[in-house]
């Protein structure tokens, strides 16, 4: 229905879990990226959901829709960043646009009040380094944006500097950013409430391979390859190390490793 409406050009917004979007797998194929017509996705329930459990959570919805030519992959970290991805998509004609976000309250401060206009392939610096070379750059993407920003309050006062980015994008990735990083010698983490096997990360990876970018300071943290049962949703990503003290031990042990090399 969606696809029809869009070819007569009016612009559908479609509302579906992340779990659930694997259902509509064969028809955004065949409805919408076949046929070149702009739906909007919308899917709540992304990454961990706390209480709904296993069945529901959602860790495919990158890996799935990235292979549709022109495609957009984005997620939103907060109320101000949903509201800017919403417009992006509202403008988006060239193909189907597809925007995540997961089952939980909106943080009531968010770190940014008023936000960049979303511009495909750009990701949004939160926290510089306080250096001219940070020892790690953290891509953030989604949620995990304030995850991140947690863990700083623990690394910061231990003495490392560390850049977090909100990296907005999954298709495409801000790969002028991660040129000027990897060339520049920075150690660079992504991280994502999704599955690593065709997520975020690997996005990352294969964009910088493809520009024949080294990829050896390219490290990914994601969801684990196995499932994870009712809990709270902070208790769940504690579990498998995706809070902000497990992205602080993460850090830790790849700017540890790289200095004693």
């Amino acid at each position: 229905m969606c696809a029809g409406m869009a070819k007569a050009g009016i612009k559908p917004f479609f509302a579906v879990y992340s779990t659930f979007s694997q259902r509509a797998l064969d028809q955004v194929f065949q409805e919408v990226a076949l046929g070149g017509v702009p739906v909007r996705v919308c899917m709540d329930r992304a990454g961990y959901v706390g209480g709904d459990g296993a069945v529901h959570h959602g860790f495919m919805d990158i890996t799935m829709f990235r292979v549709f030519p022109k495609a957009v992959l984005l997620a939103a970290s907060d109320e101000p960043n949903l509201r800017a991805a919403l417009e992006f998509m509202r403008t988006y004609d060239q193909g189907a646009s597809f925007v995540r976000y997961p089952r939980d309250n909106v943080v009531a401060d968010p770190v940014q009040e008023k936000v960049p206009p979303y511009v495909p392939g750009q990701a949004n610096l939160l926290r510089p380094a306080k250096g001219a070379k940070p020892d790690l750059a953290i891509f953030a993407y989604g949620a995990e944006v304030y995850e991140a920003l947690k863990a700083m309050d623990e690394l910061e006062p231990q003495g490392y500097d560390v850049a977090v980015y909100d990296a907005r994008f999954a298709k495409p990735v801000d790969i002028n950013l991660l040129e000027q990083l990897i060339k520049a010698g920075v150690l660079i983490l992504t991280v994502e409430d999704h599955a690593l096997a065709g997520g975020f990360g690997s996005c990352v990876l294969e964009a910088c391979n493809d520009g024949s970018l080294q990829t050896d300071r390219i490290h990914r943290l994601g969801m684990p390859e196995k499932w994870v049962c009712q809990d709270s949703r902070a208790n769940q990503l504690a579990l498998v190390g995706l809070d902000a003290a497990g992205i602080a031990r993460k850090v830790r042990r790849i700017v540890d490793s790289r200095g004693s090399e």
